[in-house]
C-alpha cells in the first residue's frame, strides 16, 4: 500500500469513529484517494468534522458560568467534576471529546502536510497553492496543540524550564507513540507553525472558517499573551489590527434577534465554536450573576449579551459571535484590541493602551458615555482587565486568563460557586487548574499524568 493510501486511512479514522478514542479508531469504509490539491483543501475544510470546533472544558470550569441544580444533575460525571473543581474528573478508561477533538485537528493537518511532501506540482500556480495549503495545515496544527496546552498543562511560567507540555504530533502515523514535550518545546512548535501562516497565507480568508495572515497574527498575539511575553504580544496584535481593526458600534445594532450577532460579523477573524453539550443551550445555564453586576446602565453589552431567563434575576447568554446558540471559540477583533491594550500597559505604552480602551468603549457604550479619568499604571491595567472580563465572556478566554493572572498576587482571584447548593472554591495556583489527561489516552499512549 503506498503512502497516499496510508494517509487516507488515517484521515478516515476520525471520520468513521467520531465517538472513539483518538488513537483507537479503525478504518471501516472504502478509501477515497487524495489526488489533487482540491482534495487536500476539502480535508482541512472539514468544519463539520471538527476543524472549526474547540474545547469547552475551560468554559465549564471558569467563573463565566452558573449552572442551575436541574442542569447539574443531568451533566456527565466529568462535566460535573470540572464544574465543581473535583480532584478526580474521569471514570476509569474514560476518553474526552475535547482532548480527542483537538488532536483530530492535528491529525488532519499532518495528513495534509505529509501528503504534500509527495505531491508533484504541474505549474507555478500549484506551487503557490501548495505553500498556502501547507500554511493552513500548520495553522490548524498549532490551534489543536495550543488548545491542549491551555487545558492539560499547568500555567506557563516564563521563569521555569522544567514544565511539562503536551504530546506534539508532527506525523500522521498514529502508530508513532509520542510522549509529552516540555512546555517550552510545545510553545515553540505552536509559534513556529503560526509564523508560516504569517508568511504564506492571504491577508484575509475568503470565509472566516479558513486561516489567514490576519488570523495567524492575532493568534500569535494570544499565544504570546499566554506566555506573558508582552512585547511580542503587543507587536503581533498591532500587526493584526493593521489588517483589520473594525469594531461593531453597538449603538447601531438591533436587539430583537434571538441571538444578537450574525455569524461572520465584521469582528470575526477566524471562526471556531465550542463543542456543543447538554449545557450549551439549556435554560438553566446562566451567566454568573456576579459577572452581570459589572455592567452599568450605559453599557450596551448588557442588552446584547444577556437575555432574562425564566428564573427571576438570572440571565442566559445570547452574545455569541456564532449567530446561534453555539459559544464562539475563535478569534475576533475585540480580543485583539484588548490583547494590545493589556500588553501596551505592561510594556510602558500607556497612551496606546488608553486609546485602545477608549475605542472599544466608544463602540460598546450608549451615546451619553464619555471617557473620564486619567488612569495610569496598575489602575489602568486593572481597568483593561475589567473590560476584558466584560467583553470576552463565554469564549473560553477566561480560563486562559485566570491561569496566567493568578501568578500575580495583586490580580489573583479565588473562584466560588456561591450560587449553588454545594459551594466549592478554587484557589489561585491550585493544581486543579491543570486538567487530567484522559485515562483512555494514557492507556493507548503512556505518558506522565498531571497532578491534580
Amino acid at each position: 500500500m503506498n503512502k497516499i493510501h496510508i494517509l487516507v486511512i488515517l484521515a478516515v479514522l476520525v471520520l468513521c469513529q467520531s465517538c472513539s478514542e483518538f488513537l483507537d479508531s479503525k478504518p471501516n469504509k472504502n478509501l477515497v484517494i487524495l489526488n489533487s490539491l482540491d482534495d487536500y483543501q476539502q480535508l482541512i475544510d472539514a468544519e463539520v468534522n471538527g476543524m472549526n470546533s474547540c474545547l469547552n472544558l475551560g468554559h465549564i470550569s471558569s467563573d463565566d458560568v452558573f449552572f442551575g441544580e436541574s442542569l447539574l444533575s443531568r451533566l456527565s460525571f466529568s462535566q460535573q467534576a470540572y464544574y465543581s473543581w473535583e480532584k478526580e474528573t474521569y471514570m476509569p478508561d474514560d476518553w474526552d471529546a475535547g482532548f480527542a477533538g483537538a488532536y483530530e485537528k492535528v491529525l488532519y493537518a499532518n495528513v495534509v502536510l505529509d501528503g504534500l511532501k509527495d505531491y508533484s506540482p504541474v505549474n507555478g500556480q500549484e506551487i503557490f497553492r501548495m505553500s498556502e495549503l501547507e500554511a493552513s495545515a500548520l495553522f490548524y496544527r498549532a490551534m489543536g496543540h495550543f488548545e491542549v496546552l491551555m487545558h492539560f498543562s499547568e500555567p506557563f511560567d516564563p521563569d521555569r524550564d522544567d514544565q511539562l507540555g503536551v504530546p506534539i504530533r508532527l506525523t500522521s502515523d498514529i502508530n508513532v507513540k509520542v510522549g509529552r514535550s516540555t512546555m517550552q518545546e510545545s510553545f515553540s512548535q505552536v509559534i513556529a507553525d503560526l509564523k508560516v501562516g504569517v508568511e504564506y497565507l492571504p491577508a484575509k480568508a475568503e470565509i472566516p472558517t479558513r486561516p489567514s495572515r490576519w488570523a495567524a497574527l492575532a493568534m500569535l498575539g494570544r499565544v504570546y499573551l499566554a506566555m506573558q511575553d508582552y512585547n511580542q504580544a503587543f507587536e503581533y496584535s498591532e500587526e493584526a489590527l493593521a489588517i483589520g481593526d473594525e469594531l461593531m458600534d453597538f449603538k447601531g445594532l438591533t436587539s430583537d434577534l434571538p441571538y444578537s450577532f450574525e455569524i461572520f460579523n465584521p469582528e470575526v477573524i477566524f471562526y471556531q465554536r465550542h463543542l456543543s453539550s447538554r449545557f450549551t443551550s439549556d435554560g438553566a445555564s446562566y451567566v454568573n450573576p456576579a459577572l452581570v453586576e459589572l455592567y452599568d446602565s450605559m453599557d450596551l453589552r448588557r442588552e446584547y449579551f444577556f437575555l432574562s431567563s425564566t428564573t427571576d434575576g438570572l440571565y442566559n447568554f445570547k452574545g455569541n459571535y456564532t449567530g446561534d446558540f453555539y459559544h464562539f471559540g475563535g478569534i475576533a477583533v475585540d480580543e485583539v484590541w484588548l490583547n494590545l491594550a493589556e500588553s501596551a500597559v505592561r510594556i510602558g505604552k500607556e497612551e496606546v493602551a488608553k486609546d485602545a480602551l477608549v475605542y472599544l468603549l466608544e463602540n460598546r457604550m450608549d451615546i451619553n458615555y464619555q471617557w473620564t479619568g486619567d488612569l495610569t499604571g496598575d489602575e489602568l491595567l486593572k481597568r483593561v482587565l475589567i473590560e476584558r472580563r466584560k467583553e470576552l465572556l463565554f469564549r473560553g478566554v477566561r480560563w486562559m486568563d485566570l491561569k496566567r493572572l493568578n501568578q500575580e498576587v495583586e490580580l489573583a482571584e479565588t473562584l466560588e460557586r456561591e450560587f449553588n447548593e454545594i459551594k466549592p472554591t478554587l484557589a489561585p495556583g491550585d493544581s486543579k487548574y491543570t486538567f487530567l489527561i484522559p485515562p483512555a489516552e494514557i492507556n493507548l499512549n503512556p505518558m506522565v499524568q498531571n497532578d491534580r
